[in-house]
């Protein structure tokens, strides 16, 4: 009895022991990245290399298949139907974020499709999470699924733990949606890292007030935008919210291409009108078809000019906190007499197509949102102090707090 009572005494603290251990690599505790707004002499630009004429890629990386059947909203889209369907919309990029799937594209060519479009080049994505709170994430350049989530709400230590992981993983890590459900709290954007880029325009939710707080706190996360398309029969799921890219002057693009362009910003978020979100795919394509591009976003002097190809009906110049520093109305501001530009606004229209702002001395990063004639709208990457010369300031490393790091999570 008494050699029973031992065993007894040593298996009970050895179980618990163990069960700390695993509970212990399941939750690794980090420290708060810190809030530190953009600093420095220089200011970068990620739009640097942009010049008029270059070549702008259309493109959404998040759309749901058939590919969980009727378990996941999506059953009525078979992955053929989505590229069939963008490719009618001019897309060059399309991506299907499958949730914990990678979903290879290349083997689907719409019947109608030109080379062109038979070699479109593949971009390997898909969505994490299946949690209550709606917490997920996009990976693009994904090489593996990631398995592992917490399903009920998640601390911030939690959702830094997946940000890691899937960025081990993949060559950029999204927040999707972050706003929608409170997926990511304002202090959780704040105090988070790893995050490479923002789903700031999602059919869903727009997470722009949400983007402006991990902006302020230093966090260079760059803007995407996304369908999150579950059904592409629906004409109010298509071409809604879309990215476009800059693709530079390679030939063939390489995926390597996107992912820089991605990362340092070349890009820009469209959010088109509710009247035209509406329309038949023809409608759709010959409204994006319409839209003018951003030939040029440069900082000339102590001023920041941006130049589209077409009209648009106003610039709003955004800061610190999300704070207006300028609104040009129609008519209201000349680019050309500050820039020397040829490109002049049409007061009899009422449209313009340039505008800039005066940077001041106090301003850690500036953005641009324009509305177009149609009402649709412009995001444009910020410009943001930086320590170094055309340096794109670093997000904050990830640190775990010190008990945890004996653990191999």
């Amino acid at each position: 009895m008494g050699r029973k009572q031992e065993k007894v005494r040593f298996w009970i603290p050895a179980g618990i022991l163990v069960l700390l251990f695993f509970l212990a690599r399941q939750m690794p505790l980090y420290e708060p990245a810190p809030e530190d707004p953009f600093t420095g002499t220089y200011w970068y630009n990620p739009y640097g290399n942009v010049t008029p004429g270059g070549q702008w890629l259309r493109s959404n990386f998040h759309a749901h298949s058939n590919s969980w059947k009727f378990i996941t909203n999506g059953k009525d889209n078979t992955v053929g139907d989505i590229v069939t369907t963008y490719d009618s919309l001019g897309y060059d990029i399309i991506g299907v974020s499958d949730y914990q799937h990678i979903t290879d594209t290349r083997t689907v060519v719409p019947a109608t499709g030109t080379e062109a479009t038979k070699n479109r080049l593949f971009i390997p994505v898909y969505e994490h999470g299946f949690n209550v709170c709606k917490t997920h994430q996009g990976t693009i350049g994904a090489r593996m699924v990631y398995w592992n989530d917490y399903v009920l709400p998640q601390t911030r230590s939690q959702k830094q733990h997946i940000l890691e992981q899937l960025g081990e993983r993949s060559e950029l890590v999204v927040l999707h949606h972050p706003a929608w459900m409170g997926g990511y709290s304002k202090k959780d954007v704040r105090r988070l890292s790893g995050y490479d880029l923002f789903e700031v325009l999602n059919d869903f939710w727009i997470s722009e007030e949400l983007w402006d707080v991990a902006l302020s706190s230093g966090k260079p996360a760059m803007l995407i935008a996304g369908d999150d398309a579950h059904n592409v029969f629906k004409p109010t799921d298509l071409a809604r919210d879309l990215t476009m890219i800059h693709a530079g002057a390679q030939d063939p693009l390489a995926p390597e291409d996107v992912y820089r362009a991605l990362k340092t910003g070349a890009a820009y978020g469209i959010e088109v009108t509710r009247s035209v979100a509406r329309g038949s795919v023809v409608q759709k394509r010959a409204c994006l078809d319409a839209l003018p591009v951003l030939q040029s976003c440069r900082i000339q002097g102590d001023s920041l000019v941006v130049v589209l190809s077409g009209k648009a009906r106003q610039f709003h110049f955004i800061g610190q906190d999300g704070a207006l520093l300028k609104s040009v109305p129609a008519g209201a501001d000349m680019a050309a007499d500050a820039a020397g530009s040829a490109h002049t606004p049409d007061n009899a229209a009422g449209v313009a197509d340039s505008a800039f702002y005066l940077l001041q001395e106090q301003d850690r990063y500036v953005r641009v949102k324009i509305a177009l004639p149609d009402s649709s709208h412009i995001y444009l990457n910020p410009v943001m102090r930086t320590m170094e010369k055309n340096k794109k300031p670093p997000m904050p490393p990830v640190r775990k707090r010190r008990l945890f790091t004996i653990f191999d999570t």
